[in-house]
């Protein structure tokens, strides 16, 4: 039930100039305290939306340059009833002193929320988690298993964030961009709300999703976590710690994640067919034990903040991630169906290491009028230390036998500069340029010997505008992209331009729908580009292609949405085309067979799906469900293929006080790009959580009714096709065990974020 007070403001004075008409007030609730971060929503009494903003940690919010006219504000916040004002015949300033937001306890009796704790519209979805998610939950990844926002999947194993159609998701923090393990970092209690985006433009790396934790921060005083995932079966297991102290306008914070991941019951099976240019056929079979494979991770990061209210902020990041796998070991049979009799024993051995240290400064600054300014740069080293042997014995005897090394260096810098300027009735101009510069210096060793010197940029520049047009919501931009590339010698020089849009309508409380487009550019990677040749095995070598030039990505999106009260379901449409995409390409040389990269004819994907999300029932049970039909169209320079596949999730949870129970069942639609497919990941799990105090004890059961856990890959390529079969028992019926405490001390308050974060991942080293 919601409380509708009707306030009918009587402007009799002279008017002022538009520009000086403000509407302004404070919050409380029901006790007399600040209601901080309620969203008031400023429409026309027709229901049409003006503008809309939270309040601040003393519960103040402020409508700046309101033109004359009949005006009614919205005020809601999870908990409480919403709250109505008129304002008929507004021509003047307003300020409506404090305002009172009724709990909504006071009206519900023992239940605190009758709804959904979702608002969607057309393009976004609003979450605000209640009591019990948040106790339910060891970490910001945690919660948003709780949430079960639609189209947005936590995998459990390694707790790894996506979506459940295959699409790109963005993680942000306060609309930064933010890596896993910053979220990983997130106490629940510190989350205000979760918002989730679709297609959030190309300040997001045009991605699919954005997930947007809005955050509570420390005035003074601060915070502390642990969070551990470890497996019982094997030795998987990821372990966080987190910590941030607040003093005056300063922050001081830092991360640490450890990850282990060491299989020892693991085996596959790959059957492939080669076609020699003689008419000769070879089918090879290969059968592998993979002997203890170990994945090392380690992640640290330190961050200095200094903000002076909403007049500037200044942010220092360092940090480190280091990835090593070492002294992994494939020993298995090959042999062929043409020669049965000569079976030969097979020995792949390598040992990866990774490590790349970063500085990341950024600094913001609020400026007059609504204008807002931005500069960021990121300065990254990266190193990679790879080394690799192949080995055929045939009667104890070597018949092939390749080493190979590569050592690399990279090093790069990005700038980013943003500036926004706000307008009324909600429009908003925003436009930023990039630039990325990087040096590459690779030494292979082994068998084959070469050196490769690369100096790449990146310079871009886009620009976006947002408004209303009578009912519908709009959104135009475009951005530019030049790419310089020289190596041994040769430069290259490509220029892109991207326009996109969308267009919604909220056409009543319950209903919604969007139209989105966009035209990208794909650049090729570094590895992708460089022209050295890998010796795989006696028969493959893997090459790059320093020809490939960018392409063009088309994308087209079509959303509706239904609400009311705990229901919310979604139904969405997608299509993609690529006109020339980099895709695999396989040729024959020599009696060898290569696998390079070429610009191909074009590839195309249309899904669709729907999902469905009830909740919470009876202040306890929440419900989630989604499927999906993904169709592929691979035209390459010498192939056409079609694939069609379905995905199907499935979520349950029941909070109880401070025990929370959980059930899925997932599986993701198989991915299929050129000629390759991959089917998609099948798991269901089941786990209980508990919470005594600031500690989480959890248990859950990964895969309890399956004998083994599978993955299978095929590539349907004429001349070297293959399946691969993947096996892993180590997360077939396994008993995983969960440990978080989190501590906080302090008072809160509502700081300001960085608005972008770059970073590089790209080593360079095919």
């Amino acid at each position: 039930m919601r409380q509708k007070m009707m306030m009918m403001l009587g402007l009799m004075m002279m008017a002022v100039s538009m520009n000086a008409q403000s509407i302004n007030g404070n919050l409380v609730d029901g006790k007399n305290q600040p209601l901080a971060y309620a969203n008031i929503v400023l429409q026309q009494m027709d229901s049409t939306f003006v503008s809309g903003q939270t309040s601040n940690e003393k519960g103040h919010f402020r409508f700046s340059k309101v033109a004359s006219g009949d005006y009614r504000l919205v005020i809601s916040s999870m908990g409480y009833e919403t709250l109505y004002i008129d304002l008929q015949g507004f021509n003047r300033s307003a300020d409506l002193g404090t305002l009172t937001v009724s709990d909504a306890s006071q009206q519900l009796g023992e239940v605190t929320v009758t709804a959904s704790n979702m608002v969607g519209t057309a393009d976004r979805k609003l979450v605000f988690p209640n009591k019990k998610q948040i106790n339910a939950s060891a970490n910001g990844v945690d919660l948003l298993r709780h949430l079960m926002i639609p189209r947005v999947m936590v995998n459990p194993i390694g707790n790894t964030i996506g979506t459940n159609d295959g699409g790109s998701i963005v993680l942000c923090i306060n609309g930064r961009k933010a890596s896993q393990n910053e979220v990983t970092a997130l106490q629940p209690s510190e989350i205000a709300r979760v918002e989730v985006v679709e297609d959030p433009g190309a300040r997001y790396d045009d991605a699919d999703i954005m997930v947007n934790y809005i955050l509570r921060r420390y005035d003074m005083g601060g915070s502390f976590g642990y969070d551990g995932q470890q497996s019982v079966k094997s030795l998987f297991g990821r372990h966080n710690v987190n910590g941030k102290i607040n003093f005056g306008k300063s922050e001081i914070s830092f991360l640490y994640n450890a990850g282990r991941a060491i299989f020892e019951e693991m085996w596959s099976e790959r059957n492939e067919v080669f076609d020699f240019e003689d008419g000769r056929t070879y089918h090879r079979n290969v059968t592998t034990d993979l002997h203890g494979q170990k994945q090392l991770e380690h992640v640290g990061q330190i961050t200095y903040n200094l903000q002076d209210g909403n007049k500037y902020m200044l942010n220092i990041s360092a940090g480190f991630r280091n990835l090593n796998t070492p002294n992994y070991l494939e020993e298995g049979k090959l042999f062929t169906e043409e020669y049965p009799n000569s079976v030969t024993d097979r020995r792949d051995w390598s040992h990866n290491r990774n490590t790349k240290p970063y500085v990341d400064l950024y600094f913001q600054k609020n400026l007059k009028n609504k204008q807002f300014i931005a500069f960021n740069a990121v300065g990254t080293y990266i190193n990679t230390y790879n080394r690799s042997s192949y080995q055929e014995f045939l009667n104890d005897e070597a018949i092939v036998d390749y080493s190979s090394a590569v050592k690399g260096k990279k090093y790069s810098l990005i700038t980013e500069a943003i500036y926004e300027k706000g307008f009324s009735k909600g429009r908003k101009l925003t436009a930023g340029i990039t630039h990325q510069q990087s040096y590459t210096n690779n030494t292979y060793l082994g068998t084959l010997q070469y050196q490769t010197r690369m100096n790449q940029a990146y310079t871009g520049a886009y620009t976006q505008f947002k408004g209303k047009l009578g009912k519908y919501s709009y959104m135009v931009g475009m951005s530019a992209l030049r790419v310089w590339l020289k190596q041994g010698g040769e430069d290259v020089e490509t220029w892109r331009f991207s326009p996109r849009f969308s267009l919604s309508r909220t056409f009543n409380k319950q209903w919604s729908a969007s139209l989105n487009g966009n035209m990208g550019t794909f650049n090729p990677s570094l590895s992708q580009l460089s022209a050295v040749d890998q010796l795989t095995d006696s028969l493959q070598i893997k090459r790059g292609n320093p020809d490939l030039i960018p392409y063009y990505i088309y994308n087209g999106s079509f959303r509706l949405n239904y609400n009311k009260g705990k229901v919310n379901v979604g139904f969405y449409t997608n299509y993609s085309h690529r006109d020339n995409p980099i895709m695999t390409h396989v040729y024959r040389e020599n009696n060898k067979f290569v696998h390079s990269y070429a610009n191909h004819d074009k590839f195309q994907k249309l899904s669709m799906g729907m999902n469905v999300r009830i909740g919470m029932l009876w202040d306890m049970i929440q419900l989630s469900a989604g499927v999906s039909n993904d169709r592929y169209w691979s035209h390459g320079l010498n192939y056409n293929h079609h694939v069609n596949s379905f995905g199907i999730d499935l979520q349950a949870a029941l909070m109880y006080k401070n025990l929370t129970l959980m059930a899925m069942y997932h599986k993701n639609a198989d991915s299929f790009y050129g000629e390759e497919l991959f089917t998609g990941e099948e798991m269901h799990y089941f786990g209980a959580q508990y919470r005594i105090k600031k500690v989480n004890l959890g248990l859950m059961l990964i895969n309890p009714f399956s004998k083994e856990y599978k993955r299978t890959e095929e590539f349907r390529n004429q001349f070297a096709g293959y399946k691969y079969n993947y096996n892993i028992d180590d997360t077939a019926c396994a008993i995983w065990a969960t440990l978080s405490w989190n501590v906080s001390f302090g008072r809160d308050y509502k700081s300001k974020s960085k608005r972008t974060n770059n970073s590089d991942s790209d080593s360079g080293v095919m």
